[in-house]
């Protein structure tokens, strides 16, 4: 699955933690009834009230199927897999399904770049305009519309900690109406893709280079480090991470850590040979799940797409539970160590409160989102545990503490009320729980 070539698939990447504006599909196909739903893959689990909680969910029509794994010291103690890669022709979800990851593809270059940082390659806490001259001096928003704009310059210069902690002032053209937001909009400083576009939104940027010269000339929302707002920033990244290596992005990805930790159904691009492992991309809406895309139109096929490594990868649930398992296990697998445990206690050290991108209080780490007491009082994060998600309903968590891990994947966009989100979540802390894991 590792190509040497990968583009990115186009969804937009919003985290399942945030209420985000603009995540939302395309609309026009007629909704799948839950109904219809009622033979699935063979679920196999140790845990009846995990693969209950599933067959509920895809009864309830809130996913199409799933695959969920808790695992502790490096072994699955519960799993289940029920439902379907394709709902209307009842194609049971597969166990070597490789599912979008949208925004979970964060975590993996926020990794990347933390390797290349032990290595000496780059300094996280200096200016990231020694890397990428595109973003130095940039101004900040003080005043005005979209066209009337009163800037200032930014105090100091974002570097690369506020880009992995989604404090830098950059912003995502859907997570908000500012004029900040608006100029990204109407200078098209986003990807070619449809979903979160708006009629009258600028041409999209084509390539990674244009994208994150454009988003160096577009005012910052705060001045770097102010707070944190989901965003650009691990795009950005992703282009950081080919200078430094001299590599395409897929490439660097690959040799840094999809080979060496053996995650060979992971990339940018799904090849035609694949299509069979590819589910249906659904979006969840009251009266049903409404098909959003096939994997034949997938963007996943399209070898001109510019490489996003805050949105675009696809996996396995396989490939997935040996990445989280790194993590949880201070940095190595299996004898193969990617990063230091100093570099993983680092990442996982609360820098910056999440704010409104949070239902409950939540503090931001380099790429990942920490659990709190608020958290698990609520059945989301667990508490000392670290996170994050994408728009498709992936999620996963790892408690380093006790050496565990939660995974859950599946293929479909949630509303604006993220209904299959809080489900999910739910699901996951109960069988974490449950399990011995927590």
């Amino acid at each position: 699955m590792i190509n040497r070539r990968t583009p990115l698939f186009a969804g937009v990447a919003c985290s399942l933690l945030a209420l985000l504006p603009g995540c939302t599909a395309s609309e026009g196909v007629p909704p799948v009834a839950a109904a219809s739903q009622t033979a699935a893959a063979k679920p196999s689990t140790n845990d009846p009230q995990l693969r209950a909680d599933v067959e509920k969910a895809v009864a309830e029509g809130k996913i199409p199927g799933a695959i969920a794994i808790i695992a502790k010291d490096g072994k699955i103690v519960s799993r289940a897999r029920y439902g379907y890669a394709n709902v209307a022709t009842r194609k049971p979800l597969a166990e070597d399904t490789l599912f979008r990851l949208y925004s979970m593809s964060k975590p993996i270059t926020s990794v990347v770049v933390m390797k290349l940082a032990e290595r000496g390659l780059l300094d996280i806490d200096a200016p990231v305009s020694r890397y990428l001259p595109e973003l130095k001096d940039m101004r900040v928003y003080v005043s005005g519309d979209v066209d009337h704009m009163k800037t200032k310059p930014a105090e100091h210069e974002i570097t690369t900690a506020e880009l992995l902690s989604h404090s830098s002032g950059i912003v995502y053209h859907f997570t908000g109406n500012t004029p900040v937001h608006q100029y990204y909009r109407k200078h098209g400083v986003l990807r070619d893709t449809p979903v979160g576009r708006l009629p009258g939104d600028g041409e999209p940027a084509h390539s990674l280079e244009q994208l994150v010269t454009r988003i160096g000339k577009a005012p910052l929302l705060f001045e770097p480090g102010e707070r944190f707002h989901y965003s650009y920033s691990t795009t950005v990244l992703g282009l950081l991470v080919q200078r430094i290596t001299g590599k395409r992005l897929d490439e660097a990805l690959a040799d840094e850590l999809f080979l060496p930790l053996g995650m060979t159904d992971t990339g940018f691009f799904v090849e035609d040979q694949d299509l069979s492992r590819f589910p249906v991309l659904y979006k969840f809406t009251e009266s049903g799940l409404e098909p959003v895309e096939t994997p034949q139109d997938s963007d996943y096929r399209d070898h001109d797409r510019l490489l996003d490594g805050g949105g675009a990868l696809v996996s396995t649930a396989a490939d997935y539970l040996r990445f989280a398992e790194m993590l949880a296990n201070g940095g190595s697998l299996d004898g193969v160590r990617i990063l230091s445990p100093q570099s993983i206690k680092r990442m996982f050290t609360p820098r910056v409160p999440m704010g409104r991108f949070s239902p409950y209080p939540m503090e931001f780490g380099l790429g990942f989102a920490i659990g709190t007491p608020e958290t698990e009082k609520n059945d989301l994060i667990p508490a000392g545990s670290y996170s994050w998600s994408g728009s498709g309903n992936t999620y996963f968590f790892v408690n380093p503490q006790h050496n565990s891990v939660g995974l859950f994947m599946t293929s479909v966009l949630g509303n604006s009320e993220q209904a299959p989100t809080w489900t999910i979540h739910r699901i996951m802390a109960a069988a974490a729980h449950r399990d011995g894991a927590l």
